[in-house]
């Protein structure tokens, strides 16, 4: 039953965007890491004009027409020209791996797409190997509104030097991992056949997976968005969930994670930037999510970015990770409650951990936090720190605004304060300690932030009488709320506005 319920929202998500023209970004993000930008491709705009057309009972001697279909994708990708749209009718497609080697232009995408209102299986039908391979330097191609399955390694395989490619409207489910982006020996080496450019993955479905189910190992991958993308149950079989992630980039920036679910993976929800051991990624930023259930970390900026608007609840260790290597990061208006409740893959950590001496003795991270909730973190379970940790090597640009509401013996851990302790009690964050010995922590607040309702059945919504309403601090904070509604003059704060 979830499978149909899962391809007929495909389909309508499919129909809506063949009637009203999906685009690729019409401006990529700057400062990519490999130097300058190809060209920008052209928008796509307006409703699907099919080119040429395939259908399972087509045949690859027919012209291609709508009453005389090609049969096979691999022959489509290997007669498709710059410009051409292939429409691909619904049913299911016995897929070998198929090779994309030919390349649109910025002015001319080459376009895959399910035709208006159906939905074509590529379906690898448990055959070893990838599905979909473009091969190094495939460029300007559009693969929308296909449903992939029945692969034992990759769904899809961007092998190196592919730029402006849009992948969207896709379900894909199973094997290693769903998207691969690079190829390299190991996640140490450089990628064999360079970097991945300016990719959009957005409105897709990819669970089932075995190992991360979005990879980009080793990377770099730079300029990319991953947009209102659902990821879940990513290395739940088997004893391999350690590392097996929803999203992970190994290398790479600016990378845009946004409106996305990603939730109940065996191992970090969103994982970037991992070995970026230079630190001070730019132009990462991760806004707008729910984050919820994954085993290990929820959200993790290894070398720093922008969180913002994240609603991030239930994972079985640290919500947030960050700052690993040397850092500039802004945490603002996320909501990080009800952590490390689940006692079936729970284990007891901070919340929010920055500057860790994991890599480093002393990662030097620069961190803004202001307007989040941290709330209700690990509280069912029996000792250890639930609050939030503060390395030593961090340095505060800016905290205030915040709730902290976990642990009243240990609501903040800070290695970097010296002539005292380093925990600080709820008490002495209500009292002015914490402000004392820091320089900062204006109006923070230490009282229950009264959600909706908590653990079970968590909704991390405020009541209309919360303290948290109206008590934010504009300076700085998103001009919307993770539902994507405008933010009043004083913010509420946490991820929703009230």
């Amino acid at each position: 039953m979830k499978r149909i319920l899962v391809l007929v929202m495909l389909m309508g998500l499919l129909l809506s965007a063949c009637e009203s023209g999906s685009a690729l970004e019409g401006e990529a993000p700057a400062g990519a890491a490999s130097g300058e930008a190809p060209p920008l491709p052209a928008e796509t705009t307006g409703p699907v004009t099919c080119t040429y057309y395939a259908a399972p009972d087509g045949s690859d001697e027919a012209p291609g027409s709508q009453a005389q279909p090609w049969a096979t994708f691999q022959y489509a990708a290997d007669t498709a020209q710059p410009g051409d749209t292939v429409c691909f009718r619904g049913g299911t497609y016995p897929l070998k791996e198929t090779h994309l080697t030919r390349s649109g232009t910025a002015e001319a995408l080459i376009t895959f797409i399910a035709y208006p209102g159906e939905l074509p299986i590529l379906d690898g039908r448990g055959r070893e190997g990838e599905l979909l391979i473009l091969k190094q330097g495939t460029s300007y191609l559009r693969l929308s509104g296909f449903s992939l399955r029945g692969f034992s390694i990759w769904g899809i395989e961007l092998s190196g030097e592919n730029r402006y490619v849009q992948l969207d409207h896709l379900e894909i489910e199973g094997g290693e991992a769903s998207v691969h982006f690079t190829y390299g020996e190991s996640p140490e080496s450089l990628p064999t056949e360079g970097p991945v450019e300016y990719i959009t993955l957005e409105d897709s479905i990819i669970h089932g997976s075995q190992y991360s189910a979005v990879d980009c190992t080793p990377g770099p991958c730079n300029n990319m968005v991953i947009r209102r993308v659902e990821i879940y149950g990513t290395g739940l079989e088997g004893e391999d969930f350690y590392g097996s992630d929803g999203l992970e980039f190994a290398r790479g920036y600016p990378v845009l994670v946004e409106d996305c679910y990603v939730h109940n993976n065996g191992g970090d929800g969103i994982d970037l930037n991992s070995r970026d051991r230079e630190g001070n990624a730019v132009g990462v930023i991760v806004r707008r999510n729910r984050v919820v259930g994954n085993h290990l970390n929820g959200i993790k900026l290894w070398a720093g970015g922008r969180i913002e608007n994240n609603v991030v609840w239930g994972q079985g260790n640290s919500a947030v990770w960050a700052g690993t290597f040397p850092s500039t990061l802004e945490v603002f208006n996320n909501t990080i409650a009800y952590n490390m409740w689940d006692p079936a893959y729970s284990e007891r950590n901070w919340a929010l951990v920055v500057g860790y001496p994991e890599e480093m003795a002393s990662p030097p991270v620069k961190l803004t936090l202001v307007n989040n909730i941290f709330a209700f973190n690990a509280d069912p379970l029996e000792g250890g720190a639930t609050g939030i940790y503060l390395g030593s090597g961090v340095s505060l640009v800016r905290e205030g605004h915040n709730f902290f509401f976990s642990r009243a013996e240990g609501e903040i851990t800070a290695e970097f304060v010296g002539g005292r302790d380093s925990d600080f009690t709820r008490a002495e964050i209500a009292d002015g300690t914490w402000a004392r010995f820091s320089g900062q922590g204006e109006n923070d607040l230490t009282t229950d932030p009264l959600f909706t309702s908590g653990w079970p059945g968590v909704d991390l919504h405020l009541q209309a009488s919360s303290p948290a309403v109206d008590a934010g601090s504009a300076d700085g904070a998103p001009t919307e709320d993770a539902a994507g509604q405008p933010r009043e003059a004083a913010p509420d704060i946490g991820a929703y506005e009230e």
